[in-house]
């Protein structure tokens, strides 16, 4: 298909499986955006992982067929496809096309929920540190921190990086090498484990069991990436997206370990002032305390801390 390129918006991508409810309402919200009708948005949905899933994949997919009739996007793709890709899988390769099209691109996926002031901060932060080499990835989302009730600016810079609505460029995106991870150089690099930890608890536990083909995950070879090449995430001081997954539904949501990340949708009274900033040393600190997403804080952490340890010492012995 022959896309014309508008450098001014850039692209939306979603991603979608099998909840026509939330996609729908992810959607709707981009559409309250007044830039939605000069964005074009991909819609790329999975394929079901069994025969027992396939009614409500295509459930999802024939609710999406309907609503591409009268989307309000400059253009709207519906990709479907053909087998279960799985989500990591899904999300590399759909970035990558996308990316690749349109040298930058702002990634959603199916249980946000967005505030109509999202377009048009992502599109400033791509255009404003464009050329800034040190930001890898705008981020939407913002923790719901103590210390950004008495933060002046309008974004904060931490080394981490987060998936509940983001964006980046086609050059820092595939620098990543889609992303392989030297497991035997990350295990013994133990400056590295802990800076990756202290990031956010749970990454290490991930990077382990992403090593031992039990999960499999973009984001933490993402993070990891952006952290070894000491590339930033870019936030706002008021979260632009909030989930809608804390019901259970999601592969990797669960309402009872994750109702902490809720933050509020704001609506912004003025034009957000972007500035090159450093990473705030404070605000990384208090949102390093949050536990990875999936992980609860308290004894089950530390139960899948001794496991990380219990492979160090077989690994070493």
């Amino acid at each position: 298909m022959e896309i014309e390129i508008d450098n001014k918006y850039a692209p939306v991508v979603a991603f979608a499986y099998n909840r026509a409810d939330k996609i729908l309402g992810c959607l709707k919200s981009l559409e309250n955006n007044p830039e939605a009708n000069s964005t074009i948005l991909y819609i790329y949905c999975d394929g079901a992982k069994s025969e027992n899933g396939a009614a409500k994949v295509e459930e999802t997919r024939k609710a999406l067929r309907e609503y591409k009739k009268t989307a309000g996007f400059k253009e709207t793709y519906l990709i479907e496809a053909e087998k279960n890709k799985g989500l990591a899988k899904s999300i590399i390769e759909g970035v990558t096309e996308v990316i690749n099209k349109h040298q930058k691109a702002i990634i959603i996926e199916d249980d946000l929920v967005l505030s109509e002031d999202f377009l048009k901060y992502m599109n400033g932060a791509l255009d404003y540190y464009q050329d800034n080499k040190n930001i890898g990835v705008i981020s939407a989302y913002t923790y719901p921190i103590k210390g950004l009730s008495e933060y002046q600016k309008d974004i904060y810079i931490m080394h981490k990086g987060d998936c509940w609505g983001w964006a980046t460029w086609a050059d820092r995106w595939n620098d990543a090498d889609w992303a392989d991870v030297d497991f035997q150089q990350y295990f013994k690099d133990k400056k590295l484990r802990r800076r990756f930890e202290n990031t956010e608890n749970g990454w290490d536990l991930l990077m382990l069991l992403q090593s031992q083909g039990k999960i499999s995950s973009w984001a933490v070879r993402w993070v990891l990436n952006l952290l070894k090449n000491d590339l930033w995430t870019v936030y706002p001081r008021y979260s632009l997206v909030t989930n809608n997954g804390f019901d259970g539904s999601g592969t990797h949501s669960n309402k009872s370990e994750e109702s902490h990340y809720f933050a509020e949708l704001v609506k912004v009274d003025h034009d957000i002032i972007f500035e090159n900033l450093s990473p705030d040393v404070l605000l990384e600190k208090q949102a390093a305390v949050f536990p990875r997403k999936g992980f609860k804080a308290g004894v089950k952490y530390w139960l899948k801390r001794i496991y990380v340890l219990f492979f160090d010492l077989k690994r070493i012995f």
